[in-house]
């Protein structure tokens, strides 16, 4: 066997290794991603809790004041809801929302948590139309999630420019100067994280909440699809080793 023979089975063999060993890890992905659909699920059909030290993809309830001045608005689409209404180009309205936090010592303190208020659908030019605005305190029920980073093929935040794609909270912050955002630390506790607040019963104006049932199944799991296509591949990288060796045999064969 020629080392340029050997060469090529070494890189086959690593190659197909690789493939088979991301198909399995993406098998594993796909049973951590079920268990975490499952937990938000449950979550889903069980009462609100208090935000005080609620790990995240919890549902919680707290209630006080939007900070309407301070809002950013982040440019999105989405499908029409059952009834027809909140769908097509828009943006989803990303407000401060001032509330007390109470700690297991009973000491309370006033605080700031982005809410998602909701999908607000915008006319041909994007400029945003004018939509409930309440000034008095309210009661917010949603999942508490973490901020969000751009996609690979996604455009960049403008904060500059007050322009956004994706619902990063931390730099909204920054961009709305919000107590504790001017300090990484202070910032990353406050700010990485938001609400998607629930619709309400009988809800008609916008920005419309989200209905749980889509928040669950806008969570993609596509880690069997991508298990297979691995596993595909490695599949094909034998099936094609194979079909070669067994010709180059043949060619050794009738050369002899």
């Amino acid at each position: 066997m020629s080392w340029r023979l050997r060469l090529f089975l070494a890189f086959i063999a690593t190659v197909t290794a690789l493939q088979a060993g991301l198909g399995f890890w993406q098998w594993e992905r796909r049973k951590e991603k079920a268990a975490f659909l499952a937990a938000i699920e449950q979550a889903a059909s069980s009462p609100p809790r208090a935000l005080s030290g609620a790990p995240l993809w919890s549902r919680v309830v707290l209630r006080g004041r939007y900070a309407h001045e301070r809002s950013a608005y982040v440019r999105t689409s989405r499908p029409a809801g059952k009834d027809g209404r909140g769908g097509g180009f828009g943006v989803f309205v990303m407000t401060p929302f001032i509330t007390r936090i109470c700690g297991t010592d009973g000491k309370c303190s006033l605080t700031n948590v982005y809410v998602n208020r909701g999908f607000l659908p915008t006319p041909p030019d994007g400029r945003i139309p004018s939509h409930d605005r309440p000034e008095d305190p309210v009661t917010v029920t949603g999942f508490l999630r973490p901020g969000e980073k751009p996609g690979l093929f996604q455009p960049r935040n403008d904060p500059a420019r007050d322009v956004w794609f994706h619902r990063s909270t931390e730099e909204m912050a920054l961009r709305a100067g919000l107590p504790g955002a001017i300090h990484a630390e202070a910032a990353s506790y406050l700010y990485e994280r938001f609400i998607d607040r629930e619709a309400e019963p009988g809800e008609q104006a916008p920005p419309f909440g989200i209905e749980p049932a889509a928040f669950l199944a806008a969570i993609p799991n596509n880690h069997l699809t991508y298990a297979l296509t691995w596993w595909g591949l490695a599949a094909t990288n034998l099936v094609v080793l194979a079909v070669f060796l067994r010709q180059r045999r043949r060619q050794d064969e009738e050369a002899r």
